[in-house]
């Protein structure tokens, strides 16, 4: 799957369907998804030894990711000249930090009432994307099938769109 093409079947389950009407829905929305990248990027930490969860934590970071991109009017297009090197610990780490420098910036913008530094954000998204694309490589996948298999999930757990009822059930972790 291009990930182009994730980044809009990804809208089917985000608050808005990744468009918000107003700057309420949007703060709320770019909230949900800095604290959900956050979150899914400590979760790769911890799935680093399983080749499965952590190609499963992958897919979950794209898909936040890919959402503030959405939420900032941003198209993904790779960076050409940033090159991602380094182990697997290392790249987790750049992961890491780079999700907390999204989260620094939304801080300051909804609760310090700053600029949101719009360039700066979208750098960070699209350097975070290609350390996980380099991340799935190292774990015998590509960021593009791990981006389907997040899809196949989430039309799993949400038949129609987003909804609590569904976030509850979580059908697809049901075995």
């Amino acid at each position: 799957m291009e990930l182009n093409k994730f980044q809009e079947l990804s809208k089917r389950t985000m608050p808005f369907k990744g468009e918000p009407k107003n700057n309420v829905e949007y703060e709320n929305g770019i909230t949900n998804y800095a604290l959900g990248l956050i979150g899914e990027c400590a979760e790769v930490l911890g799935a680093a030894n399983d080749c499965a969860a952590i190609q499963k934590e992958i897919g979950d970071v794209a898909h936040y990711a890919f959402g503030l991109l959405t939420f900032l009017n941003e198209t993904y297009e790779p960076l050409t000249h940033y090159v991602v090197e380094g182990s697997r610990e290392s790249i987790i780490d750049k992961i890491i930090i780079l999700s907390g420098e999204i989260s620094e910036q939304v801080k300051k913008f909804i609760y310090h009432r700053h600029e949101l530094n719009l360039s700066k954000m979208k750098l960070a998204l699209k350097m975070l994307i290609k350390n996980l694309g380099v991340l799935a490589e190292m774990y015998y996948s590509t960021l593009e099938q791990i981006c389907e298999m997040n899809i196949d999930k989430l039309k799993m757990r949400y038949p129609d769109s987003f909804n609590v009822e569904d976030s509850k059930k979580r059908v697809d972790t049901v075995r």
